[in-house]
Parts: structure tokens; C-alpha cells; sequence
């Protein structure tokens, strides 16, 4: 029985945990999974398709072998890095905050309006 080869070695060397879904020769599918399961040990943290049906974990030197890639001279997976994401998250806190202080502020002035409104129409009635 015989696995899918993985649609990207790229994603696979960048995301070395997680086991995608695959299909064998006669149309079954395994679902994905993240490594280690609860039945691996805390080494076996890398995925292994290609030695049992449905996947494994392996150790990190297994992987490497496998797929034949050097994860240590990978370059890290890009991350977003700069001023713009942390002047954008800026941006949308002080919104939040904007809002915020403005639906305090109506609530306020609603419970307020409703107190005095009881007491003018308590002095009418007297």
C-alpha cells in the first residue's frame, strides 16, 4: 500500500508537524494529524507519510532521511515584520476603545435621563 507523496516538499519542510490528509492506491483516505500524538513519544515529532498506511510520526533524523532535506539550513517561514502589522493593530485598538467609551457613554446618559425623567413626572403628579 502505497501513500500520496506530499503536494509540496516546501510546506512540508516548513510545517514538519503536521500530517495532511492522504489517499492510498485504492481510494482511502487518512485524515491529517498533528505530531506527536498522544501515542508517540515526545522525540517522534515529525510527520512520516510514506512509512505506514495513514502516516507516523518519526523522529527528526528520520525525517530528514526520508525526505533527504537539512531542516537546520531551511530558512525560517516568513512572519510579518515591520511597522505596518503593529500600526494597523494600533489603529483597530484605539476603534475598539473609541467604541467602547462611546457605548459607556450612552449607556450612561440613558440611566441618567431615566432618573430624572421619574422624578419630573413624580413633582407633576403632586
Amino acid at each position: 500500500m502505497t501513500l500520496a507523496q506530499p503536494t509540496s516538499l516546501s510546506a512540508l519542510a516548513h510545517h514538519p508537524h503536521l500530517c495532511q490528509t492522504a489517499w492510498d492506491a485504492d481510494g482511502h483516505r487518512y485524515p491529517g494529524f498533528f505530531c506527536p500524538r498522544l501515542s508517540d513519544t515526545p522525540e517522534e515529532a515529525y510527520c512520516c507519510h510514506l512509512q505506514a498506511a495513514g502516516g507516523s510520526c518519526c523522529t527528526r533524523s528520520e525525517f530528514e532521511a526520508l525526505y533527504q532535506i537539512n531542516l537546520s539550513a531551511l530558512p525560517p517561514p516568513p512572519v510579518f515584520r515591520g511597522p505596518g502589522p503593529l500600526l494597523a493593530l494600533g489603529l483597530y485598538s484605539l476603534l475598539l476603545v473609541a467604541l467602547m467609551t462611546a457605548d459607556l457613554v450612552h449607556f450612561c446618559r440613558g440611566r441618567g435621563r431615566g432618573r430624572d425623567l421619574g422624578r419630573d413626572l413624580g413633582r407633576d403628579r403632586a
